[in-house]
């Protein structure tokens, strides 16, 4: 179904941010990446080929953006992607294992986990048992100063091409530059050979790339690849006001991580903290580091002939998220600055290119669960409870109790489980959510001893209030059911990769979930197969291809993303990609 958005159908006004003088810093207080976001510039009217940008907003829920876009300033970038193009509110992932590198190997490459091959964040390591992520390569060192010996990531996990690995093959010349705080958010967006990928390591404080793209950083990456000087000045809300009318939460709210600080309190003095690159991730001050990359990125290549894109994947709103919850002041305060910043950002691609010379794609790569202290003692958190249709909630948000489950704690009650069954220790290799993983011993046990283990650790798993279901992964379908099909089942049948993934799924209640551990006991965090986790948003914008301020309600595959991305940038679509995914960029669609 498709309707208007009348509310922002309204003009740019003098204030990129949008927001009230008295309130935000003086210009001699913004951040270097902000200035440079600020700094006129000469567009350049001879590019060749299409600029694309595309861009994924870390944690970024449908539900998030449905309710929170009406109250963003109509001058910031969201309201422009939506008044410009198209506005998708529930784009839906199709598997359960909603995570930040599921999701962006989903939305580059059209492929559910099973198909791309990339079921979670983290693996345990073969021979130490260690978890390290997913993206990690042992065949490859990290790049910064020069080569050093700490193991660097690549996308050999990759079963499929990314659409920036077809854009390579069908365009030679093209300029690829994928950025991140993470870099299972940035290797995706790049693809096998681009010109450019980067990501922060916060071991080292600084950007860093791989050898498997690269020998050594970019000459226009050197000056910022140490983003001390983005995080100079403490962190206070852009507009203490507007937070404050949203929020529902006081500032210090129960269950909010401290993060090196003695209260999850405004102002975060980043640059003292007892962790600062911690903490300088966890803020809007990430955002502005990879918008000064991206600026400089742009000017670098902008005269380059051929083809461009840019790939930068915003991770600051899901550390906020983790840390503070959804409904913090911090989290509303992040938004309203990557709100302010998306504006300014498309600004500089406007006098770069002129304001039809780009074009611009935008999601989020999983969605994000209340606090569960805030869910106890804040009615207004969940809002939609109060409703008399609370039990048919779109977003499938919970109005129940719910909790953290300890990670650690339920490892060991796991290896006790095991050992008291099997009277064997080493039987659980350990627990990265959703899976459990069993050792090779515990895999070559014979059909009676295995459905001895398999039903105790069920019934220690299944103790637990917060978990829904536990499912052996060895009967789950060899083939999964089609798409349409949203049962539990077949959510996690599309997450599993065999012979690589867990042996045991865990399924928590809605609202509840597995401790991501950011501050042990504090945060929260996403991960499940339910809609406020796998629906999230969707932005198009195309001059002269889609129809400028068009929403569509009806719920749409995350496959649309990479087919619409293909359009933008003249490549074929991939098989998944051409099978029921929406082009976006065509008005009719």
């Amino acid at each position: 179904m498709l309707i208007r958005f009348p509310s922002l159908a309204l003009g740019l006004v003098a204030c990129i941010c949008g927001c009230d003088r008295s309130s935000s810093p003086s210009p001699g207080d913004e951040p270097s990446a902000s200035r440079a976001l600020s700094a006129p510039v000469a567009a350049s009217v001879h590019h060749a080929g299409p600029v694309v940008v595309s861009l994924v907003v870390d944690q970024l829920a449908a539900w998030v953006l449905s309710e929170r876009l009406p109250k963003l300033p109509k001058d910031g970038g969201f309201a422009r992607l939506a008044r410009e193009g198209t506005y998708v509110r529930d784009m839906r992932y199709a598997y359960s294992a909603t995570d930040t590198a599921p999701g962006h190997a989903a939305l580059y490459t059209g492929g559910v986990p099973r198909e791309s091959g990339v079921w979670a964040n983290e693996v345990f390591d073969a021979s130490s048992h260690a978890a390290a992520p997913i993206v990690q390569d042992g065949a490859t060192k990290l790049v910064f100063s020069d080569v050093k010996a700490f193991v660097g990531a690549s996308t050999q996990i990759l079963r499929v091409d990314t659409v920036a690995d077809r854009f390579r093959a069908a365009h030679p010349g093209a300029i690829i530059v994928s950025l991140s705080l993470k870099d299972r958010g940035a290797v995706f967006g790049g693809g096998k050979k681009p010109t450019a990928t980067l990501w922060y390591d916060r071991s080292l404080d600084r950007f860093v790339t791989s050898t498997a793209f690269a020998s050594s950083m970019p000459g226009w990456a050197t000056s910022l690849a140490v983003p001390k000087a983005v995080r100079a000045q403490p962190w206070t809300p852009l507009d203490s006001e507007w937070v404050g009318q949203n929020a529902a939460t006081v500032d210090s709210q129960n269950g909010e991580a401290l993060l090196g600080s003695k209260a999850p309190v405004f102002p975060h003095d980043i640059a003292h903290a007892a962790d600062p690159a911690r903490a300088f991730i966890a803020s809007p001050y990430g955002d502005d580091a990879l918008f000064g990359l991206a600026i400089a990125a742009l000017d670098a290549y902008r005269d380059s002939p051929g083809p461009k894109l840019l790939a930068v994947s915003l991770s600051s709103n899901d550390y906020v998220g983790h840390a503070y919850g959804p409904d913090s002041w911090e989290a509303w305060d992040e938004l309203r600055r990557l709100d302010a910043s998306l504006g300014k950002f498309f600004s500089a691609l406007d006098a770069r290119f002129g304001s039809d010379g780009w074009s611009a794609i935008l999601a989020g790569d999983h969605g994000v669960t209340t606090l569960p202290e805030a869910a106890r003692e804040v009615p207004g958190a969940r809002a939609w409870c109060s409703q008399s249709d609370a039990g048919a909630d779109r977003w499938q948000r919970p109005c129940g109790s719910v909790g953290r489950l300890d990670r650690t704690a339920l490892s060991a009650e796991l290896s006790i489980a095991a050992e008291t069954a099997l009277h064997r220790k080493g039987l659980i290799v350990g627990l990265l959510d959703p899976y459990i993983y069993l050792s090779a011993e515990a895999r070559a046990l014979g059909p009676v001893e295995r459905k001895r283990l398999m039903d105790a650790l069920v019934a220690a798993l299944r103790k637990h209030t917060e978990i829904d279901r536990v499912i052996d992964t060895s009967t789950l379908a060899a083939t999964c059911p089609a798409e349409s099909d949203e049962t539990v089942d077949a959510l996690v049948c599309r997450s599993y990769v065999p012979g690589r993934a867990g042996d045991l799924y865990i399924v928590t209640k809605a609202g509840s979930f597995v401790d991501a551990e950011v501050e042990k006991g504090k945060g929260t965090s996403h991960g499940t197969p339910w809609l406020f986790d796998r629906s999230v948003p969707l932005l198009v914008r195309a001059p002269h291809r889609s129809a400028p301020g068009r929403v569509v309600e009806t719920p749409t595959s995350f496959r649309a993303f990479a087919r619409s991305l293909s359009t933008l940038l003249g490549v074929e679509p991939s098989v998944s990609e051409a099978v029921g995914a929406v082009d976006l960029t065509k008005a009719d669609q």
